[in-house]
């Protein structure tokens, strides 16, 4: 039906239901009690009077009805998309339908503008309270290509109760100009072009994210964010967001990031190839899957200072993947840079590097870790401020276990690598490494080093663990500890007790030699092979069961570890099966022992 123009009043009660056919080019003014189908709604008829009932709760979008220009378009065409969309969107909501839903559809949508226009998140296409976008595997929606250096194709902007589900977003990674020079109106330009994303919730809460598919973002493919700065009054985080069934591929920067928000549950979600380099575009730093960074800062006298903060985060049931992590040796994995917990991240199924670094109250347990874990940054020993209570427990790791900074706990993982544990690497200061730590109960093979410690290690125990030394391993244990002492403190109360060495070397046990050169360490109730003392004082080596390998003697010392007592061991040494003179003690040319260091009852059997 062509209304020809005209305006026409309906009666009171009266229902327009859909059954074929249009009504087009005129308006109609509706009255309280009118209803109509929402199939009859289009771009060429004009709704006037009150907002009209609708017969159906779900709106079915078709883009043709509505003018959506499909394909390739300019930029003007681009921009007339993204206002059809969302002006669609809040019309029908205020009509009181709370489902749209998007069959066929794959458009281009300018969403980049100047700051003095609006920020970025209204520039994009916003989603209003209350609303249920349904998409199809058929529907696409593509960023229009453009210079801009912060820029996002679908918000959520200080709303709430949304659900948001199928269909694919897509960034303009391998289109964007990256030289375009781009100046804001506030003067700021964006040279790394990183802050370009697919979808941005900011300030959102009740929001569920199911089963879409981000992809090719040159900056994020979702960044959950806040308003205001987290010390602000009028700080509103987002909260209570669900990431649940969704699809992530190759943004530039981060597949999924967080830097303000709280009660977040990201579960059943593939991640694969975040910050990879790709034909027209390198990753750009972090360069991952995931990562949780909020910012803080500090002011002139030191204060903290928390611009933004993210809590209450559960991970679980994930899958990442590189697709050649060999040629992509920077990309991917799951960093959680700045939190405070819980932050839980279990169940799930990694190749990349899972890492932390300032955050408190991490859990990793229960998951399958195909690129080792980085647990902390030695930067951060002795902070207890931020840095405390993060646990890795009941994993599969495959790859090194580095273990740095301050409030560690690493139990009850079974650990296949080069090197099993590292503890304190990456310390600029030697008397920074590792404190208040503990190393427990793993199961460990390895065909480097099984546990091994540098730089300064306090309160921190290493206990219980079962290490088995593959052919070609070196040392069981490489233990060091550069701790200086502090005034009334005489001991840095680094323990390594009651673990198992086990190899490959002939011996009874076939444990490789373990070597020793720390300031302050005790070494009490293992079961281990030959000991290296390589230099370190204030040793205490009690207990233990020493199986020295084939042609070694129990404990060989290349240089002097003055105030030491070794005492009360049993070594076992193989003299009937090497031609070499071989002891319970070995001192390397030149070496002399001081008169601190004790070496008594230890008993040495013969075989």
């Amino acid at each position: 039906m062509d209304l020809g123009g005209q305006t026409i009043t309906l009666p009171n009660n009266v229902t327009i239901v859909y059954e074929g056919g249009d009504i087009v080019n005129g308006t109609i003014n509706f009255g309280n009690t009118n209803v109509v189908s929402g199939e009859l709604l289009n771009s060429t008829l004009t709704i006037a009077g009150s907002k009209p009932q609708t017969k159906d709760p779900v709106f079915n979008f078709d883009p043709k009805r509505w003018g959506i220009v499909e394909g390739v378009v300019p930029d003007d065409v681009a921009f007339k998309n993204k206002s059809i969309l969302e002006t669609l969107f809040v019309e029908i909501r205020s009509m009181g339908i709370t489902t749209f839903s998007i069959d066929k559809m794959d458009a281009y949508f300018k969403v980049d503008g100047a700051l003095n226009q609006g920020v970025p998140e209204t520039h994009a296409i916003n989603i209003p309270s209350g609303f249920n976008l349904v998409m199809s595997a058929n529907t696409h929606l593509r960023m229009q290509p453009n210079g801009h250096f912060r820029a996002a194709l679908l918000a959520i902007y200080n709303e709430k109760n949304i659900t948001v589900s199928g269909g694919y977003l897509h960034g303009d990674r391998e289109q964007h100009n990256y030289n375009s020079g781009y100046v804001d109106s506030d003067g700021s330009t964006g040279p790394s072009n990183e802050w370009v994303h697919t979808m941005l919730i900011k300030g959102g809460e009740n929001i569920i994210i199911d089963g879409v598919t981000f992809q090719d973002a040159t900056g994020d493919g979702l960044q959950i964010s806040g308003i205001y700065p987290y010390y602000d009054s009028r700080r509103i985080r987002s909260k209570e967001i669900k990431i649940i069934n969704n699809s992530f591929f190759r943004a530039r920067r981060i597949n999924l990031t967080l830097t303000d928000c709280e009660q977040i549950i990201i579960e059943n979600n593939k991640f694969i190839d975040g910050g990879i380099d790709m034909p027209n575009s390198n990753g750009t730093a972090p360069s991952c899957d995931f990562n949780i960074e909020a910012f803080r800062g500090r002011d002139s006298s030191g204060k903290l200072i928390e611009y933004e903060r993210v809590s209450n985060v559960y991970i679980s049931n994930n899958i990442q993947k590189l697709s050649n992590s060999a040629s992509q040796p920077r990309a991917g994995g799951f960093y959680f840079s700045h939190g405070n917990g819980p932050i839980v991240f279990e169940k799930n199924e990694v190749e990349s590097i899972v890492y932390f670094s300032v955050v408190d109250g991490v859990k990793i347990h229960d998951n399958i870790l195909k690129g080792g874990v980085g647990a902390g940054i030695a930067s951060n020993t002795y902070r207890n401020d931020f840095v405390y209570g993060n646990e890795v427990y009941n994993n599969k790791i495959f790859g090194t276990v580095n273990v740095a900074g301050n409030g560690v706990t690493v139990r009850d993982n079974e650990i296949e690598g080069v090197d099993g544990i590292y503890l304190g690497a990456g310390a600029k200061d030697s008397g920074l490494g590792v404190s208040n730590s503990l190393i427990k109960n793993n199961t460990i093979k390895a065909n480097g080093r099984g546990i091994v410690a540098i730089n300064t290690t306090t309160n921190t125990v290493i206990e219980g663990n079962t290490i088995d030394m593959l052919g070609g391993s070196t040392y069981a244990f490489a233990l060091y500890n550069n701790w200086e002492g502090e005034l009334g403190i005489m001991s840095a109360n680094f323990v390594v007790q009651n673990n198992i060495v086990t190899g490959t070397k002939g011996n009874d046990t076939g444990a490789p030699t373990s070597v020793i050169g720390a300031n302050s360490i005790s070494v009490l109730n293992n079961s281990l092979g030959a000991i290296l003392i390589s230099g370190g004082k204030n040793t205490i080596f009690k207990n233990n069961i020493v199986d020295a390998e084939l042609n070694k003697s129990g404990f060989e010392f290349t240089a002097d570890c003055p105030n030491s007592n070794f005492s009360e061991n049993t070594i076992t040494i193989y003299s009937s099966k090497t031609p070499l003179a071989i002891s319970l003690v070995k001192l390397a040319q030149g070496i002399k022992l001081s008169s601190s260091l004790s070496m008594e009852n230890n008993e040495l059997i013969k075989k």
